[in-house]
This record gives C-alpha cells, structure tokens and sequence, in this order.
C-alpha cells in the first residue's frame, strides 16, 4: 500500500447539497452507535494531534543536534523540565502509593495487594508528586498513569500477574480458616475489585481536582485482547473477543472517571507489513472508540493512541510505511484526538515525520471542508480502508533548501468528494458542524511553522562534525543521530 495514493472509487455525480447534509447530520443511521458530539481538541484547528514523547534532546544536548519536531505540536522529552511538558506520564513510583509487589524478585511495595494499602495516605503522597510533575494548574495537556503490575478485573491478573489472586485469597484464609479455596478466591475477587477501584478512581478524581485542565486516564487502557494472531494465522480477524468487551463494558466506573483513554497500539515484528497489522490496530482504536462513548455524558471522550516507531519485541526495526498508515493512519481516519509516539531511544525516521505531516494536514482539510472547523472527519463505515490521505495529485511534499517541510497544493473536487463519500463529521461538544452546501475552498499552502536556520547555526554544525568525527566512535554516534531523523543541520546529514 503506497499511503501517498489513497485509493479512490469514482461514483456519479451528485448533488453536494444533499451529501453533505446526509453525512453530517445523521451518523447513527449508518449503525455508529458513538454520540454525534466529541471532546474538542486541545489546539485550535487541530483535530488530530500528533505527541512526540522520546529522550530525543540528548542528541541535542551531546552533539548540538536538532531534530524537526514542527509537525509534532505536542513535544514532551524526558529530560525536559516540568513547565515545558505536554505530556505528564506518572509512573508507578511517581504518583503516590502505589501497591505491588516487583515483576523479577516478589519484592512487595505498599501492602503489595490494593486492599492491604492506605488509600489516604497514598492521595497524600499524590498531591505532592502532582505538584512537582504539573507546577501549573492552568497548563493542558496530557496526564497518563502507567500502572502496569495488576490490573482492576480480577480474571485478567494472569501469568506473573496471578501473584495479586494468591495474596488476596491467602488474606481471607488468614482471617477464615474454615473457608473452602472456592470460597475465599470469591471473597477475595469482591475485596481486590473494590480496593482496586477506590486506588483508581480516587487518584484520577484528585488528578482532575488538582489539574483540571490535564486529560486524565491509564495507559493501556481499554484493552481490546485482539492477540490470536500467533495462534489463528490464517483466519485473524483483530475482533476484540466478546468476554474482553463484556469485562470493558464492568469497567464503566474507570471510563466516567476518566478524561482522555490511551490505548496501545505497539505492533509485533510478526504483524509487520501485513493485513494482520491493520485489524490488530483498527479493532483496537475501535473498541476505544466505544468504551469512550460508554459514560453518560454530552461527548465522547477523546482517544489518543500509543504507538511506537519500531516493532516493540524487536526495536532495531523501525516500522516500515505501509505500518504507519496501519497505526497512524488508521488512528485518525477511525477519529482520535491524536497519536502518540513513544520511544525510549533514538528510533526517529525520515518517513515518519512527512507522514505525520500528510495525516495532519489532511484531517485538518477534512475538518474545514466537512465539519467547518467545529468537528473531526470519521470513517462513515469504520471497517472501510479509507484513510485521510492528501491526494498527491493536488497536493505535494516539499523540502525547502533550509530544511523545512510543507505541503503544497489545493483540495479539487474530486478530493472534497472523495472525503464527504468516505467520512462524516463527529461536531465538537457544544458546536454546530453541519455543512448544508459545498465550501469554496481557496488555495492554500499547508506550511508548517518553524524558526528559520541562520549562517551560525550551519557553521556550528560543521565545526561539531570535524571535530567528533576525529574521535571514531563518537563521530559514529554523531553520524547516527543524523541519520536518525530529520535533523536540522543538512551539513551532518549530507556528509554522513
């Protein structure tokens, strides 16, 4: 699949008026049960936001190198200093109290079960790691709980997890000897859901409390357990299986609590460039999509993937194009908020900032022409493979000699035809996004902002290079972290 050439499927001609009122103003006739409203996005005229979250300063710090992260609004590293953060990840020694007992050794942290720690005093451990993490109560964006030890359903504490079942029924043994093994795992299933949710909800509410402004939730969650693609090879279908939803579905309190989901979406070196790859991700951001429509509110809440540039369980291989139209792509034509991209080292590629830049621009066209600013564009038919893709016949990517990337061109009407024929608008909470007549869409250059390059800056360059690629190992490590991305220096890149 070349993502540069969305296919297209011409019908006749017909009456714009009536597509476009058609396809704004009535998405649950075509069987969407998600609410016509959605979380309005954190920046203006940004429907789909694209996070970059990786330590990609130390190359700029050791080497004087930088990357071009214009196409990623949302920039968060990190070595980076609080104020400066869009995105807050609170880790499991990060934020409170958190009970568990350690993958490798059983070493047991705070009571090791949630039903053997205090709540109280863990809220009181919280609110000062808040305030350290977020200093301003005013700032926005993203705030992501990473607790991974166990989790809230008690059927899906399994394999190294099973130790939090064991505890928890060798917790009732000890005060009820006279209870039969059958009876004490009940007990203790009713008291580790319990305690499980007091740790959960109490600290998302006090996140809200203490930073209003942050999208609360925890990351990989909701779960769509769609991994039968090592045993089923031929016939996977990335179905969530109906149990795993029906346990989502019991999970209702952890969805009103929360303001934002973040679900996973990290592809296996087995999915790699296949069919496999798209539904494992499509089903996976679909099931988000309905866990998020699941609390009784007046919109849905916002989804934003976590994705990552190489194969989690073989990350010297980065993903090739056709994976990021499967993970990317995928995410916004389904209609997250945005994408975060998460890595843990230098895993930066020339591909991935032009696609993101072609995703962007192409929602953000879909947005105006479709929905007037006031909504995000949505698959009409979520199982569809149609993408928000620029058409490279109207528009083209081009790199100026400073290195800046832009995208250049025009919508014609065979692309607004194509998007209102392919996808309806999902209006921003509060907005009227119906569009009864086509728009005039001007020409426009689609450029992304960045500080211009300077003489000093070039020469700066040069002198690094001549210098570093004096000491061998490091005038390598120099050279990699030019090849590593799209780096504003051209003199590293051309002459390594």
């Amino acid at each position: 699949m070349d993502w540069r050439v969305p296919p297209r499927r011409h019908g006749s001609l017909v009456n714009w008026a009536f597509i476009l009122w058609g396809i704004s103003s009535c998405p649950l006739c075509l069987g969407d049960p998600r609410p016509t409203r959605v979380e309005p996005p954190l920046g203006r005229d940004v429907p789909f936001v694209a996070v970059w979250n990786a330590p990609s300063e130390l190359c700029t710090r050791r080497f004087g190198l930088t990357f071009d992260l214009a196409h990623f609004p949302m920039v968060s590293t990190t070595r980076t200093v609080p104020e400066q953060q869009d995105t807050r990840i609170f880790y499991s020694r990060a934020l409170g109290n958190y009970p568990h007992y350690h993958e490798f050794t059983g070493q047991e942290f705070h009571g090791g079960v949630p039903q053997q720690s205090s709540v109280r005093e863990h809220l009181r451990k919280a609110e000062r790691d808040i305030e350290q993490l977020i200093p301003s109560n005013r700032s926005r964006g993203l705030a992501v709980i990473d607790w991974e030890s166990w989790r809230p359903s008690w059927h899906r504490n399994w394999h190294h997890k099973l130790i939090y079942q064991r505890h928890s029924v060798e917790l009732v043994q000890q005060r009820d000897l006279s209870l039969t093994p059958v009876e004490a795992s009940r007990i203790a299933k009713v008291e580790f859901e319990e305690a499980a949710k007091e740790f959960l909800t109490e600290s998302l509410r006090l996140g809200k409390r203490m930073r209003p402004n942050q999208l609360w939730g925890f990351y990989l969650f909701p779960d769509c357990y769609n991994y039968d693609h090592k045993k089923r090879n031929r016939t996977y279908t990335g179905r969530c299986p109906g149990r795993a939803q029906a346990r989502n579905d019991d999970l209702l309190w952890l969805w009103e609590e929360s303001t934002a989901l973040y679900p996973s979406i990290y592809l296996s070196r087995l999915l790699r460039s296949s069919r496999k790859a798209r539904l494992f991700v499509r089903h996976r951001v679909q099931e988000a999509m309905r866990v998020g429509a699941l609390p009784k509110r007046q919109h849905a809440l916002p989804v934003y993937p976590y994705t990552r540039v190489v194969h989690h369980d073989a990350t010297n291989e980065t993903l090739a194009e056709v994976d990021l139209v499967n993970t990317i792509g995928e995410s916004a034509a389904l209609g997250s908020a945005g994408i975060v991209v998460w890595e843990s080292s230098y895993s930066f590629i020339d591909t991935l900032s032009p696609y993101v830049l072609n995703v962007t621009q192409a929602a953000r066209l879909c947005s105006r022409a479709l929905c007037k600013n006031k909504g995000r564009c949505v698959r009409k038919d979520w199982r569809a493979s149609d993408y928000l893709h620029l058409n490279p016949a109207s528009f083209r990517l081009r790199r100026k000699r400073n290195g800046k990337l832009s995208a250049v061109g025009k919508a014609s009407p065979e692309d607004l035809r194509f998007m209102s024929e392919r996808f309806t608008c999902q209006c921003y909470a509060g907005k009227d996004c119906t569009r009864s007549t086509l728009p005039h869409i001007p020409v426009k250059r689609f450029e992304t902002s960045r500080r211009r390059y300077k003489a000093l800056d070039q020469m700066r360059g040069l002198l690094l290079l001549i210098l570093l690629l004096l000491l061998s190992q490091r005038g390598s490590q120099a050279c990699r972290c030019a090849r590593l991305g799209i780096i504003r220096s051209e003199t590293f890149r051309f002459y390594c």
